[in-house]
């Protein structure tokens, strides 16, 4: 009986979590919001409001020591977020709402900003505006997956490639391809042994064009 209700409790919870994907991410578009600060840009964010969609990653670059990034609000459910080192970090944004962030040390010398994602946009999560011909990443197979998940890619020409996991707050966690490619259709594994279930998402970038995708991992 014991055995049984855990069997159970899993199935609900696999439910919850397939439930919440097409929820969360059902009709966004992955774009990457590139936010840049100090050096030329003094004591600001340029740009310092955005509006973008559920899917997108806010991607900061900039001396994070001097000016420490640090999330002041953001909706219920969302991920806080803040950095005090090097010089990259992103966040991928999974609610929608409102979100407003400060620089620790310049907050009163106006170095704010904000961002506020939409929950559709109409568009199907990893459609690429590409043509299929010139580059395309299929959605991983099987998502939700448990410890290993396959994604399928194409490019039509030479080009280093690059395919890197991230989780929910934008941190890099997998490398699961970074080499100069010839043409052709492509099949990567990523083992998630050790990582938490929840949320990550997959860039997969060739020259200078890319596209993302949604993961769910489940244990």
């Amino acid at each position: 009986m014991k055995t049984l209700s855990i069997r159970v409790f899993q199935k609900k919870c696999t439910i919850v979590w397939v439930i919440m994907f097409f929820a969360i991410v059902g009709t966004a578009h992955a774009t990457t919001h590139i936010i840049q600060f100090g050096g030329s840009f003094g004591l600001t964010y340029s740009p310092n409001s955005l509006s973008v969609s559920v899917g997108d990653t806010i991607e900061w670059e900039g001396d994070f020591i001097t000016h420490p990034l640090s999330s002041t609000s953001v909706p219920t459910g969302a991920q806080k977020f803040n950095q005090g080192t090097g010089n990259l970090f992103r966040y991928a944004v999974i609610v929608a709402g409102s979100y407003q962030y400060e620089c620790e040390v310049h907050f009163s010398s106006g170095m704010i900003g904000s961002f506020t994602a939409s929950s559709s946009t109409g568009i199907e999560v990893g459609k690429s505006s590409l043509r299929p011909d010139v580059f395309s990443m299929k959605q991983n197979y099987p998502n939700p997956f448990n410890p290993s998940t396959s994604i399928s890619f194409s490019i039509a020409s030479k080009s280093f490639v690059s395919m890197k996991v991230f989780n929910v707050i934008g941190k890099e966690v997998a490398t699961i391809v970074s080499e100069e490619l010839s043409p052709g259709n492509y099949t990567r594994q990523w083992y998630a042994n050790g990582f938490a279930s929840g949320f990550y998402f997959c860039r997969l970038q060739a020259g200078a064009i890319s596209e993302t995708k949604t993961l769910i991992l489940l244990k």
